[in-house]
């Protein structure tokens, strides 16, 4: 038997190159992610002192300071919005923190993406994982980019407003407060000012990073399901003969270097159980990423989902409040709201898609003619349909599923709460 072949064009994304490669990166800038804790050399300790400053000054000094703001809040609307802003972060603290804790699952996850490709397959199958991790890597990307534009554009305007009413003085400022106030080297205004808002804004980033990344697993887990519905539906074949027809344009999709079989006379010979058994595996390796998914971040989300739909009740009790007192405030709430409405959303439509794709497994596996095979295809389809036969649910701490419907459920419950609140205030 020919052994395969590595299939390595020019400009080709490495064999052991992670699909989130991206987001690990943004997290370095950030300063939560090292990626060279498997060296432990200079590069590791240089990197260090970046994290210390990223997450005890950047990190616990501003939580400490969004605290500090509760306690000196002068009414009702600068209380929920010191009250929204002190549960998103806790949220997002315990996200960090699961993270934190699990770097070595961290480490196995991105690099647990790139089985799919050692597994030996056709051109076929090469063209059709170039064009759809092609397209989730460029959805997790434009996702990412879009959502790091959020933080950027809220506390710009945010300080905008604080600049108008700081009248130059720096106890005016949120940094004003401790223990932010300890960390400013300087009494200069200016100074205090854009340290204030680079810190601020720096945490953000470091939240909206951490969903970006939780976004791109669900996303290349979906990317893993369709890959082995592809491979399921091609299983039975026994020949694959490449087709030189030139109808596929691949100028715009990124070419991964991957196992492939090698042709001989422009054709290969098939066998249907090894195939079959190549996709049970990849099914096996796709319980495996979504069982270490869950073990890094199931207990951290569900504090996050029930600290969101406080969150949103609190929001909506301020648009409410402020449609009757203070237009202004209305219109703030709502700006507010927006971002925390799309995190919840990002989480529950990343558990859907996975949930939808998972789905169409028994219908792939049907599709695969095992009726036309032998015996021993006919006995293996049997066993693994009924593995397959159930879809993949994220479920968050075994108690709530990330899909369309928890979704529907949060914000309805979140809206009633509103009702009842404004109720009994009249």
């Amino acid at each position: 038997m020919i052994p395969p072949k590595v299939d390595m064009q020019k400009n080709c994304y490495p064999l052991n190159k992670s699909y989130l490669h991206f987001n690990l990166r943004c997290l370095t800038w950030f300063g939560i992610w090292n990626p060279y804790e498997r060296e432990d050399g200079k590069k590791y300790w240089l990197y260090q002192v970046y994290w210390v400053f990223a997450v005890n000054i950047i990190m616990a000094m501003r939580v400490g300071n969004i605290f500090m703001e509760q306690v000196h809040v002068e009414n009702s609307a600068e209380f929920l919005d010191a009250f929204s802003h002190l549960g998103v972060i806790i949220a997002d603290v315990i996200t960090y923190l699961a993270f934190f804790f699990h770097r070595v699952e961290v480490w196995d996850l991105a690099e647990a993406f790139n089985w799919e490709r050692h597994l030996p397959g056709t051109h076929e199958i090469s063209r059709y994982r170039n064009t759809v991790v092609t397209s989730s890597m460029n959805s997790s990307k434009l996702f990412a980019i879009v959502i790091f534009i959020s933080p950027i554009q809220y506390f710009t305007l945010a300080y905008y407003s604080i600049f108008y009413e700081a009248d130059y003085n720096i106890d005016n400022l949120p940094i004003g407060i401790a223990p932010m106030k300890y960390s400013l080297i300087s009494k200069n205004f200016w100074f205090a000012f854009f340290w204030d808002y680079l810190s601020f804004t720096h945490l953000g980033l470091i939240t909206v990073g951490q969903n970006a990344f939780i976004m791109a697993i669900m996303i290349n887990i979906k990317a893993q399901l369709k890959m082995l519905n592809y491979r399921m539906e091609r299983c039975h074949l026994t020949t694959y003969e490449m087709d030189n027809s030139g109808d596929y344009d691949d100028s715009d999709v990124i070419h991964f270097e991957c196992i492939e079989r090698p042709l001989t006379d422009k054709s290969v010979s098939l066998n249907p159980n090894e195939e079959l058994i190549n996709c049970i595996r990849l099914h096996q390796q796709i319980l495996w990423i979504l069982e270490t998914f869950k073990t890094i971040y199931n207990k951290a989300l569900l504090p996050q989902l029930g600290i969101n739909l406080l969150i949103i009740t609190v929001i909506l009790l301020r648009i409410a409040l402020g449609r009757r007192n203070n237009s202004g405030d209305a219109v703030i709430a709502i700006g507010y709201l927006l971002p925390v409405v799309l995190q919840f959303f990002t989480y529950c439509w990343g558990g859907n898609i996975i949930l939808v794709e998972s789905d169409k497994s028994t219908n792939s596996l049907y599709a695969s003619h095992w009726y036309n095979c032998d015996k021993e295809f006919r006995e293996n389809v049997k066993i693994f349909f009924d593995v397959i036969r159930n879809p993949l649910i994220i479920k968050v701490g075994g108690l709530y599923d990330l899909s369309a419907l928890t979704f529907k459920n949060v914000i309805t419950k979140a809206y009633s709460g509103v009702a009842v609140l404004q109720n009994m205030s009249e």
